[in-house]
């Protein structure tokens, strides 16, 4: 297709200055560096209060995130979120060990260290992850890169910042040297802060964090051979999660990658990759906030996971009018859990014993243009999911021997809990060139997701439930199903470079999805006897975990089941904007999900998001970059009975930028950024936000939806060189 010079502000809500690009369609959404395209929305890492990669998953269509603390933001995209969505970090499929997401992968990248994002806003294809049932989001920090000199250069960034809302404050850096054939880095952030403000100065807590995070990385190629190896650390300290049953007092994470290429020509290309993840977990309910008046209620869990991956990819021109791609990969998962009260030495409840989730796939990918002007691109992916889980006990099972915790323990040791399943993905997508300015996109797909270890292996009554965060207690089903999701994308992108001689750029992007599920796991109801009674057990004063009103509700009020229904979720997600002159332009989204459970009584499904959306106007002159945001949600009251979910009221914030950005010699790198969001200080509360779990304290009820940050002032300053 013909290309076309476009001109674009940088936005994902940050003061970002113009870029100018070649057009090149892509059937992707990303987020990266400072150069946009068509199909693409760009930003500047370090220029933002946000703490880490998971929060700009909200200036992209259809994407979103489910918040539970300031360093455990959820992916959530057009519906769906946790396990369902293929997050790739740097390409690896990273794992929290926390059971309840506390250190999600979404949240694993500082913004400081940030570089992109990628959305797929058609089928996903299947040679982009293992499972892709809720599509995939590849995200990337920033490395060393090869140049294309023969002298050894000197590069890198330092960064650092500070936000109001939460006294909070951040560092971080990379230095480097590369060249043609060489690369070697290292870079570290460190982030500290108190617990966050909203309505003036009430405050939520806990939410104070600390973060540092370091890696090395080093890179080598020759002769069409492409080698690299990096190591990750990352340790974080006292962190607040208000809307789980604990915080965190440490994770301590260590990462190793290798990846190789090699280039034989002609269109042939080999590339492996590798990697060994090994994390350490503890949280309590006893230190950052305010400690159980029962010492018996005291909670400290101990948590690890070992998990690595691997994927070997062939690519094969000339096959037919395109080129095949054949692919192995698989990972595998170790998961120990085990929870302790400090009072009493001779408590003991152990979540999760050897509990083991195995996937090992292959697939095929052709893509190509089968005839003039359209694009195809078409994939399946078999796939092999291995789980199994070692006995487990529990002091009350010991202390009450026929009591029902007992019982339930009993049960799922003689189970059958080695659970194989055998799943097929299929996936296409076609875009069509009707003319220079309109494509037409199309994608069809079947796609399965094996159950999560939670979903199987939680023998008893309990809240490790990879992060819901709504106060339901949850009961596992070892015999669950596969879910298997068919799914339609359909929509166009409208480019006009030139409307007039006024306005310009103008680019118009909607997508339509629907989707099926069989066999969508969900909680229901629990009606076996011995799980109540279990339950009545468990339960703190024998209610709902995140009930205000503590002794009105009974077990059966509270436990969930992890059953097999049928679900469905439809929606719409939209990108447009425009430049008017040559220094303003005008660019929003706006995004639309509804989820319904099709299976037994009618009801909606749960944390799905309402209609929201940003609109931001940016000013370009001389070295500054001027920018203002409205972000705003309407009404959810489509809640989910089944979770008791609490509806939400309509809202909107305004936000302010201004970037300056030199264009002196020796300082040119330079960037600094003033900003305010949220700048009438509104009280408002997304409806992703979990529901406080903290008692005791003054400025939130237990049970209420976390509000969102006040007003925050901050200011960044970036030096790349």
């Amino acid at each position: 297709m013909p290309k076309h010079s476009l001109r674009w502000i940088a936005i994902a809500g940050l003061p970002l200055q113009m870029a100018l690009a070649q057009y090149e369609q892509l059937p992707t959404l990303i987020v990266e560096g400072e150069v946009m395209q068509p199909g693409t929305v760009s930003l500047q890492p370090g220029t933002i209060g946000s703490l880490d990669a998971a929060n700009f998953l909200k200036h992209v269509p259809g994407g979103n995130v489910n918040r539970n603390g300031p360093l455990t933001g959820i992916a959530q995209f057009r519906g769906l979120y946790g396990e369902r969505v293929n997050l790739l970090t740097n390409q690896m499929a990273l794992k929290p060990a926390c059971t309840n997401a506390m250190d999600d992968p979404a949240s694993h990248i500082p913004s400081a260290l940030f570089k992109s994002v990628t959305i797929y806003r058609e089928v996903t294809p299947v040679s982009t992850g293992l499972e892709t049932l809720g599509g995939t989001v590849l995200m990337e920090s920033r490395q060393s890169e090869f140049t294309d000199k023969e002298e050894l250069g000197l590069q890198g960034f330092v960064t650092s910042g500070y936000s109001s809302v939460s006294n909070g404050y951040f560092g971080a850096g990379l230095i480097g040297v590369a060249n043609q054939n060489l690369r070697a880095h290292f870079s570290g952030s460190v982030e500290d802060g108190r617990d966050y403000r909203f309505e003036r100065t009430r405050r939520v807590n806990p939410t104070e964090y600390r973060r540092e995070t370091y890696e090395l990385g080093f890179g080598a190629r020759y002769a069409g051979h492409d080698f690299g190896f990096t190591y990750d650390k990352k340790d974080i300290g006292y962190t607040g999660t208000p809307a789980l049953p604990m915080d965190i007092i440490w994770d301590r994470m260590q990462i190793y990658r290798g990846n190789y290429a090699w280039d034989l020509g002609e269109g042939w290309k080999l590339e492996a990759m590798t990697y060994y993840q090994n994390v350490n977990h503890v949280m309590n309910n006893f230190t950052l906030r305010p400690s159980p008046l029962d010492p018996q209620r005291w909670r400290e869990a101990e948590t690890g996971i070992e998990t690595g991956g691997y994927r070997l990819v062939l690519t094969v021109p000339a096959v037919g009018p395109g080129s095949l791609q054949l692919g192995l990969d698989g990972d595998v998962f170790l998961q120990n859990a085990t929870v302790r009260n400090p009072n009493n030495p001779r408590f003991f409840y152990t979540n999760f014993e050897d509990t083991n989730r195995n996937r090992y796939s292959a697939f095929l990918e052709w893509q190509g243009e089968p005839i003039e002007r359209l694009t195809a691109n078409l994939g399946v992916r078999y796939r092999f999911t291995y789980m199994d889980s070692g006995k487990v006990d529990a002091t009350p099972a010991q202390l009450a021997p026929t009591g029902p915790v007992a019982v339930l323990r009993d049960r799922f040791n003689a189970a059958e809990r080695r659970q194989d399943q055998h799943d097929v993905d299929i996936a296409m997508n076609f875009r069509y060139g009707l003319d220079e300015s309109l494509d037409l996109v199309l994608g069809l797909a079947r796609k399965t997701q094996a159950p999560t270890y939670q979903q199987r292996y939680l023998w008893s009554p309990f809240e490790a439930t990879g992060g819901l965060a709504d106060g339901r207690i949850y009961m596992g089903t070892v015999g669950l199903d596969s879910e298997k999701s068919y799914e339609a994308v359909a929509g166009f992108d409208f480019r006009l470079p030139h409307v007039g001689d006024f306005i310009h750029d103008l680019y118009f992007e909607p997508r339509g999805f629907y989707r099926y599920i069989n066999d969508y796991i969900q909680g229901q109801r629990a009606t076996d006897p011995v799980v109540l009674a279990a339950a009545n057990v468990l339960l703190p004063g024998g209610s709902c975990p995140n009930d205000p009103s503590p002794g009105d509700n009974d077990a059966a009020d509270c436990v969930l089941q992890w059953t097999n229904i049928d679900a469905q979720l439809y929606g719409t997600d939209i990108r447009a904007g425009l430049a008017v002159g040559e220094y303003f332009r005008l660019d929003g989204i706006l995004n639309y999900t509804r989820g319904l459970q099709l299976s037994g009584k009618d009801d909606n499904l749960y944390r799905i998001a309402p209609l929201n959306g940003r609109l931001r106007g940016t000013l370009s002159l001389w070295d500054f970059a001027f920018s203002a945001e409205i972000v705003g949600a309407l009404r959810q009251d489509k809640v989910a009975e089944f979770n008791k979910e609490r509806k939400t009221s309509d809202w909107s914030v305004v936000n302010l930028r201004l970037q300056y950005q030199p264009s002196y010699k020796y300082v040119e790198g330079l960037k600094v950024a003033f900003g305010v969001d949220n700048l009438f200080d509104n009280e408002h509360r997304d409806h992703l936000n979990g529901l406080n779990r903290v008692s005791n304290v003054r400025d939130l009820p237990v049970g209420s939806r976390l509000p969102n940050p006040g007003r925050n002032l901050y200011v960044t300053l970036v030096y790349d060189f």
